[in-house]
């Protein structure tokens, strides 16, 4: 179809539908088309970004602006989504993900707004998908059905005979779980003290003193007033079918008139409250010494400068990038800290900008503020490298070109992006096209630009604040003593007959979660059908050669002249120790100096130069021998195919050059890398106690666990603690190693992208021929095990799980099956629905590991007594009459994900390396395809087994280590 033809279908759809087309222009830098549309009755947005994507993305988007810490707009998200008028069912966002080829299915809340988007890349399931969230966000049950609200955001739980009054609810429980985390603690004191006139100084997800505050009145007051088409924009992105997609938004419209919503933000006037001091939790049995946090934030702009958003994020990797980065430098040096990182925080009215200073000292606090004053009027003085300056600046110029949008699809983080500027009455192409602004500031750098900034924003602005986190092994005591003696004196004042009215209200909500959606209701959703779904699955281009010697995988994509060049080294023969000091080492290259260049000069070269230079690590299993594994070291570059010859040359330099004589450097690298893990711990629970349950049945898992997990996490608090003693060791085993691993025996090349033999000889030539992997050591296995890891958090995470080569058994497409239906059925209504955890589901991973996890969960010993009832569960829906091609669906989807150009060669090189052939991938999707209920009766078979001779893994409090059954030694602190 030509583009005329295309423009004047749209048009005619638009007048049609009851819109009316504001603008359309031309977005060459991202190949697109930007339509501008408002419904004219009552003022109803749509943005649609039309490009060639075959991933259709959909968002409805509100601006919604708290006015108190309850967190209305995070329980709305979660609720809205729980039934509506024209799809009266329970649960229809999880009723979609059991049935769709969603390729991006969610909602979020943010400071100002709540967005609910979606993609897909099939055109009848995205419409269907969009039909559900318009109908949710329009006309939702839960504010006609309090129950709801109760379920996703608080309730009190008193049973009969019960002393004990209890508050649950999933967003309750959520929060709580975020708030373990000293980060959340900054940013929530720094908001209030920089915007104490506007929402911003508002906890917009609620925090969880204050959630049990909010009734049901205001509630659905704040729908009324904030979710009306009037305060909507609806964003499209892709190759959408224009006259169906504004069909559905016209009808889902037409009935509303136009609606004034205050929903201004007013801009903050200056302030400068200076400093706040509280406290953060730690275990009781941890050492509080030197764990202050300092923290101070600056306002310096509004969302229509996008130049100084990218100069304040050009300028957080110049300042503490790395220990050497100026600003880090100076605070590290004089041992003032252990840490140190400035960010930019975008995406509302006024951008911010955070320096977070970990791990110091009350006795140092003035000296911290002192250096970092000095050191910004140095750099403002014309301290600033501008070479390395530029550098960032070319780097952040290639992430533009490349369009890859970290954990989105590029439809969501265009519809973000989009949102960041239209919300506040700016252009919504302003974040879309940043090559251009980028290329400006390389420009303005010789003219004193940067230093500038320093002095406007950071040394002379006064609009800004502070705050000091002292450590603290009694404060979380002191909260839970302080909510349990509140929820003491509220049962105190209840009467007999109010008392009564809680434990059936309480009997009512459990009625009504135990009440399955009845077959009509669940007739009403829109749904694929098996027929819609191709039995073959696409295949990624992969041309294998042998080049001097090695495997080199070619993936002929067009990647608009970029390649993307992947080594992958075997560590088949490593120990586990040594894939600990591995992933250490992962951490340092491309940070560390080298025979040639320093630190700053050695990332301005890698900036410049190449689009990408990071490291990673996998696991892959040895098929039919769960004792052998074959782990990899991997070194990911992007780069333009004009630069490729630094490619060569900077691939050589790090790999082969790099040295790490300096002890200071690498002393705070281990202290560095060990305070992000245990702050990762904290949020992500879950995966940990996952790696330490699969390390005792396999050794892909043992060196998963070995490489990423809790023994990662011990290991660097050992060379951190030993470093006097065993630093010049540890030096002389990561040379060791680099000598040993980054050689041309032990590589596999992968290549992305349109490149000649010739380079691809230079890019093996770069490596020494080296050995072949020596003998793989035998991990010695300890099978099921029980473990608690005592975290400080009033939330925890409960992991169950085994591995199917135990039993003789592999994976196969009806275990997908039995894992999607358990997830997002049994497991999600006992466990997050009944249980107000925030998230559950069983994995089925490629080399066998079968996990029950649990993810801020208020009750893990509940938790691990419901894992154990999911084969009975599994059994009871395959004698029952309902179907379960649905469920096949979403399990295709899942092993169908959407992925950049980029991951599509990477994936494919990891099947390579795994052993995973065109045939197995076929296979596993036909099996999918075709599971019968005969064959999902023989997992449940296999899941009771699991769970018979299970590993468990609870990461909590005391209270909760006690209440599943953790004996004292069976637990560690974090």
């Amino acid at each position: 179809m030509s583009i005329s033809t295309k423009k004047q279908q749209a048009e005619q759809a638009a007048a049609k539908y009851g819109f009316t087309v504001e603008k359309r222009r031309e977005l060459t830098e991202l190949k697109a088309i930007l339509w501008e549309m408002c419904y004219e009755k009552n003022g109803a947005r749509v943005l649609w970004l039309e490009r060639e994507e075959e991933n259709q993305t959909f968002a409805a988007a509100f601006k919604t602006i708290p006015c108190d810490d309850t967190g209305v707009f995070h329980i709305l998200e979660h609720s809205v989504l729980c039934g509506s008028e024209k799809y009266p069912v329970s649960k229809p966002f999880v009723e979609l993900i059991k049935s769709s080829l969603q390729t991006f299915i969610n909602a979020f809340t943010f400071p100002d707004k709540t967005v609910y988007p979606v993609s897909s890349r099939n055109r009848q399931d995205f419409l269907n998908l969009m039909d559900v969230y318009l109908d949710a966000v329009l006309h939702p049950l839960c504010v006609s059905k309090e129950e709801i609200f109760r379920q996703e955001g608080w309730h009190y739980e008193l049973t009969e005979g019960a002393e004990e009054l209890t508050l649950n609810g999933v967003v309750y429980n959520e929060m709580k779980g975020v708030y373990a985390s000293p980060d959340t603690l900054i940013d929530s004191e720094l908001n209030k003290r920089l915007f104490p006139d506007n929402c911003y100084r508002f906890q917009s997800g609620g925090a969880p003193e204050a959630i049990p505050q909010l009734s049901y009145e205001q509630y659905t007051a704040a729908h009324r007033k904030f979710y009306h088409p009037s305060n909507a924009w609806f964003i499209l992105d892709g190759d959408v079918d224009i006259e169906a997609v504004l069909e559905k938004i016209g009808g889902a419209v037409s009935g509303y008139d136009r609606q004034e919503t205050d929903a201004g933000i007013p801009m903050q006037s200056p302030v400068s409250p200076g400093i706040q001091r509280i406290t953060y939790e730690i275990g009781e049995g941890e050492d509080g010494v030197s764990r202050m946090l300092l923290a101070k934030g600056w306002v310096y702009g509004r969302f229509d400068e996008p130049e100084k958003v990218l100069a304040c994020r050009a300028l957080g990797q110049m300042l503490c990038s790395s220990n050497d980065a100026p600003l880090k430098k100076a605070l590290l040096e004089n041992g003032l800290a252990a840490d140190v990182e400035f960010s930019e925080r975008g995406s509302i009215l006024q951008p911010c900008a955070f320096l977070v200073v970990r791990n110091t000292t009350p006795e140092k606090e003035k000296e911290v503020w002192d250096t970092v004053q000095r050191t910004l009027e140095e750099l403002a003085e014309g301290g600033l490298e501008h070479e390395r300056l530029k550098a960032v600046l070319q780097r952040m110029r290639f992430m533009e070109k490349e369009k890859e949008a970290g954990g989105f699809t590029p439809g969501i983080s265009n519809v973000l992006k989009m949102l960041d500027s239209c919300l506040y009455g700016g252009d919504p192409a302003q974040q879309l096209c940043l090559e251009q602004p980028v290329s400006d500031l390389i420009h303005k750098v010789e003219e004193g630009y940067f230093e500038k900034f320093i002095r406007e924003n950071l040394l002379e602005n006064n609009h800004c604040a502070s705050v000091a986190l002292e450590p603290s092994a009694m404060v979380g005591k002191e909260n839970r003593e302080r909510e349990r003696r509140r929820l003491e004196e509220v049962k105190k004042g209840w009467t007999d007959r109010e008392k009564e009215q809680v434990i059936q209200e309480l009997v009512r909500l459990r009625q009504k979660q135990m009440t399955p959606d009845a077959g009509e209701k669940l007739a009403t959703l829109p749904t694929l059908s098996l027929s819609d779904i191709p039995e073959e699955r696409d295949t990624i281009p992969q041309i294998v050669k042998e080049m001097e010697g090695r495997k080199v995988l070619y993936h002929p994509l067009e990647t608009e002249g970029i390649v993307h060049i992947a080594y992958y080294f075997s560590l088949e023969d490593m120990t586990p120790e040594e894939l600990h000091a591995l992933t250490f080492l992962q951490t340092l290259l491309g940070q560390t100096e080298t025979e040639h260049f320093d630190t700053l000069s050695l990332q301005a070269e890698l900036d410049a130069n190449l689009g990408r230079f990071q490291t990673g690590t996998d696991v892959f299993d040895v098929k039919g021998n769960l004792n052998l594994c074959n782990p990899y070291f991997a070194v990911y570059v992007s780069v333009l195919q004009e630069k490729l010859e630094d490619a060569v040359r900077m691939t050589d330099e790090v790999l082969n050059h790099s040295v790490f004589h300096n002890s200071s450097y690498i002393y705070n690298r281990i202290r560095q890398f060990a305070i992000s893990m245990e702050n990762h711990v904290l949020m992500y629970g879950d995966s940990y106690g996952s790696m330490q349950a699969a390390a005792g049945f396999s050794a892909p898992g043992a060196a998963k666990e070995a490489m990423r997990g809790i023994s990662m996490l011990r290991w660097l608090k050992q060379k951190e603690k030993n470093f006097a003693e065993e630093g010049e060791e540890l030096v002389q085993e990561l040379e060791r190693l680099c000598r040993r691993v980054f050689v041309k025996a032990r590589v596999t090349l992968s290549v992305t992208g349109h490149i000649s033999g010739q380079w691809t000889s230079k890019l093996l030539s770069v490596l020494p021929d080296g050995k072949a992997p020596g003998q793989r050591p035998e991990y010695a296995l300890s099978g099921p095990a029980k473990r608690g890891l005592l975290i400080p958090a009033q939330i925890g995470f409960a992991v169950k799980g085994g591995h199917l080569g135990m039993l003789g058994a592999k994976r196969n497409g009806a275990m997908l099956v039995a894992a999607k239906i358990l997830s997002y059925g049994y497991l999600w209504d006992n466990i997050r629905i009944r249980g107000g955890a925030y998230g559950t589901r069983l994995s089925v991973s490629q080399t066998g590991e079968v996990m029950f996890t649990s993810f801020r969960d208020p009750d893990a010993a509940a938790s691990l007594n419901v894992y154990d009832g999911a084969g009975a569960a599994l059994r009871k829906l395959c004698e029952s009459g309902e179907k379960i091609e649905r469920y096949l669906i979403s399990a295709v989807a899942s092993i169908e994900p959407l992925l950049s150009l980029r991951q599509k060669g990477m994936q494919a090189a990891e099947n390579y390396l795994a052993g995973v052939t065109e045939g197995m991938r076929q296979k596993e999707k036909k099996e999918i395809l075709h599971t019968t209920k005969e064959e999902l009766e023989q997992a449940s078979i296999l899941l009771d087994k699991i769970c018979a001779e299970a590993a468990v893994c609870v990461l909590a409090g005391a209270e909760a280590l006690d209440a599943a059954h953790i004996l004292p030694d069976e637990r560690e602190s974090l």
